[in-house]
């Protein structure tokens, strides 16, 4: 039994990979957007102003999350969230994703967005904002992410287990994925597994618990995701390195699949 149990904590670990996305300090900042994101994110409220206005409503159930200093606020990736934000306050904002094995995030199913009252908490990532010792501020962050991770963790089901043994065969189209662009289709996988196109799609369907099609959409609002926060980036310059036909067709896909264009995206969450 203790053998068995070490076997499979060895395979979560290595497939599973944690992917800081984006990490910032917002100040003096209004926002109203309404939308989804391919990461989870992480928001520590540092100062609310008294004022009481700012808040996350969860696109789902509808739940309403006042945003109060001293708390953390999680709202999972791909779920519809509603989020006021005044200049009055001042919070840290992280981007991740924890993915058990490429494109599928342990939060992708997650049922509500998540708060949670830890003052000592908001102060530190605050201060690690301000560190000049990348790496031990890295691994502080990571340590924290993975806290918070276990806090809200969901429950280890048996189709996660049953998908993760399942994902060994797709390895070389989940690597095809991972370094692809918006010229992949789904004809492509299937040729990589030596399978018909219909054939294909039913049996990763049925053992990743997504169609091929989605799973390259997702990986597409990823990468677009991590490139439009990237300082100096454009719609245009992104929509074009992801070989977009066109910049309107980028920023339609986009628009489809987060609810929000890309250029308030970028605006929203990289205040440029």
């Amino acid at each position: 039994m203790t053998i068995q149990r070490t076997k499979a904590l060895l395979a979560y670990h290595a497939f599973s990979r944690l992917r800081l996305a984006h990490a910032i300090v917002v100040d003096a900042y209004e926002v109203h957007v309404v939308g989804r994101m391919p990461v989870n994110r992480l928001l520590f409220v540092c100062d609310d102003g008294g004022e009481g206005k700012c808040s996350i409503r969860d696109g789902a159930n509808g739940e309403l999350l006042p945003m109060r200093a001293g708390h953390v606020y999680f709202i999972p990736c791909n779920r519809m969230a509603e989020v006021d934000v005044t200049p009055e306050l001042r919070y840290v904002s992280w981007h991740f994703n924890l993915d058990l094995f490429y494109g599928q995030d342990v939060f992708e199913d997650h049922p509500r967005c998540e708060t949670l009252a830890d003052p000592q908490l908001v102060a530190e990532a605050r201060d690690l904002m301000e560190h000049d010792e990348e790496l031990r501020t890295l691994y502080r962050v990571n340590e924290i992410i993975f806290h918070l991770c276990a806090h809200w963790s969901p429950a280890d089901r048996q189709d996660g287990r049953e998908r993760l043994a399942k994902s060994h065969q797709y390895e070389r189209v989940l690597d095809f994925v991972r370094k692809s662009d918006a010229t992949t289709t789904v004809a492509m996988l299937a040729d990589l597994m030596g399978m018909r196109k219909d054939v294909f799609s039913r049996k990763f369907t049925r053992d990743m618990g997504i169609t091929p099609k989605s799973f390259i959409s997702r990986t597409l609002v990823r990468k677009a995701s991590d490139m439009l926060l990237a300082p100096g980036a454009s719609v245009t310059g992104v929509a074009r390195a992801l070989n977009f036909s066109s910049e309107y067709y980028f920023s339609h896909f986009f628009k489809r699949h987060t609810g929000t264009p890309p250029s308030l995206f970028r605006k929203h969450n990289a205040g440029r």
